[in-house]
């Protein structure tokens, strides 16, 4: 038997779901088609399978800390990279950029002087402007979120300077969505470019 406790400890979920799912796997060895590109955080309370209702194949996913996409001229190639396979490949038809209540990334920001390790410090740079684009005189969670939902507007900014997302929005071949999924409720809030803000769809209601 394996030596690998983490192995053995998911062979029982890993054999429950495949067999459930073994014929959407086998079609899926022909190739994928997803619609969606999902970028979003690396925390590991957040499950786009569970954002999004998906299955394998659904969903491209992207995801990084505090779900940061570098402007183009960062040089940042692993990020075009995936972009450019999600919309000239994949012909993804939307991006959902997805920030998250609490998130860890954003809540450092504004923290003493190097508080960070150097790559961390580095990265969180593409967050920054999100923190001057909020209102004077918030506090606590209050002023997360209000920073959390400034940034996911920021990185949709950020996505716009790269031709394939920029062309292909303009061609409206693809819709750019910015959310924010709030863990403890499970509710996202999606921003309305015409109201200017940040609207919480309704309560989940128990069928119970």
């Amino acid at each position: 038997m394996f030596s690998d406790m983490l192995l053995r400890k998911s062979r029982d979920a890993r054999a429950r779901y495949f067999l459930n799912e073994s014929d959407l796997m086998r079609k899926l060895t022909h190739g994928q088609k997803p619609e969606i590109l999902y970028i979003g955080c690396s925390d590991s309370r957040i499950m786009p399978s569970r954002i999004l209702g998906a299955k394998p194949g659904d969903v491209f996913v992207m995801r990084n800390i505090a779900n940061l996409v570098p402007p183009v001229d960062a040089g940042m190639h692993a990020v075009g990279a995936v972009l450019e396979y999600a919309v000239y490949h994949l012909l993804v038809k939307h991006i959902v950029v997805c920030g998250h209540t609490m998130c860890g990334g954003i809540q450092s920001l504004g923290l003493p002087p190097d508080p960070l390790e150097p790559s961390l410090s580095m990265w969180l740079q593409y967050a920054e402007p999100a923190m001057r684009r909020i209102p004077q005189g918030l506090r606590g969670v209050e002023r997360l979120d209000a920073i959390i939902e400034a940034n996911v507007l920021l990185q949709i900014e950020h996505l716009r300077t790269y031709p394939c997302v920029k062309n292909a929005e303009e061609r409206g071949e693809l819709i750019l969505h910015p959310w924010v999924y709030d863990f403890a409720t499970g509710q996202v809030r999606a921003y309305d470019a015409a109201a200017g803000i940040f609207i919480t769809e309704p309560p989940f209601v128990s069928e119970e």
